[in-house]
């Protein structure tokens, strides 16, 4: 526990940063996903929660990356694909130099793998068929990127189609897929009627990572930990949106990191 509480310490740091850059500059944030449950359910960290997710309105992430590109931060590297041709996700971290996690399916990927925050557009999204179908291509367009970057990845798809389409789309470059990602964001996006807005590349699929605009609102701050961040104007809305029954801690408790792999402070 001492070691995923230095993790969690030095994560707060990182989002400190991230915050204090945000302020400076009038970007707009928000906490989402287990950081804002952690912030309404325990102010701070869920216990056993080993990271932290922020999401960012699609222009503000825009010039978040930007600023990053010509700002000199000797502490804190920003990974994108644009920084690093290896890293293929649709979201993006601040990454602090000199440490590093272990996850198992990057081990064979090179690149820079410091402690980390999450940083995830937000993209306006169409409700219904049209949302879920958004999702879908995302996500098989994901995984094909993940297999083309070298990560241990098994895709898993059972039904025949996805498994064909998956398939197919791997055989594609990496710099294709990255454009065909990017427009499905974009086309779906036009087809909204901006009510709804979504973190495509969250983890929790559709509809639990989408928010209605009213949900997100100009925000709320909330205190995590020894500091204090943005959140969601309505965090119950979304939380109940994206786990239900918030309230209830869930019976699997186990982190993403292997936390006895974590080097919080690089020897070199």
């Amino acid at each position: 526990m001492r070691a995923l509480r230095q993790l969690q310490l030095t994560e707060l740091e990182i989002l400190r940063f991230f915050d204090n850059l945000c302020r400076e500059n009038g970007l707009k944030y928000y906490i989402v996903a287990g950081t804002l449950l952690g912030a309404v359910r325990h102010g701070g960290f869920i216990p056993w929660d080993d990271d932290i997710d922020v999401a960012m309105p699609r222009a503000d992430f825009e010039r978040l990356k930007a600023l990053m590109a010509v700002s000199q931060h000797d502490c804190y590297f920003y990974q994108c694909h644009d920084t690093e041709p290896n890293y293929v996700f649709g979201f993006s971290k601040i990454r602090l130099k000199g440490t590093a996690v272990c996850e198992s399916y990057l081990e064979n990927v090179d690149m820079e793998k410091g402690i980390y925050i999450d940083i995830f557009p937000l993209d306006p999204c169409p409700d219904g068929t049209a949302g879920k179908l958004m999702f879908k291509a995302v996500e098989v367009i994901s995984c094909a990127l993940m297999t083309r970057s070298g990560m241990d990845f098994c895709c898993g798809y059972t039904k025949k189609y996805m498994r064909a389409l998956y398939r197919l789309l791997s055989l594609l470059p990496i710099s294709a897929l990255i454009k065909l990602r990017n427009a499905v964001v974009s086309v779906f996006g036009k087809l909204a009627d901006g009510k709804l807005y979504c973190t495509v590349h969250g983890c929790h699929g559709f509809p639990n990572e989408t928010y209605r605009k009213q949900w997100l609102g100009d925000g709320c701050e909330l205190s995590f930990e020894n500091m204090t961040v943005f959140a969601p104007a309505d965090p119950h809305a979304a939380l109940t949106n994206m786990y239900g029954d918030y309230l209830m801690p869930p019976e699997d408790k186990s982190g993403h990191f292997e936390i006895e792999k974590t080097i919080l402070i690089s020897d070199e």
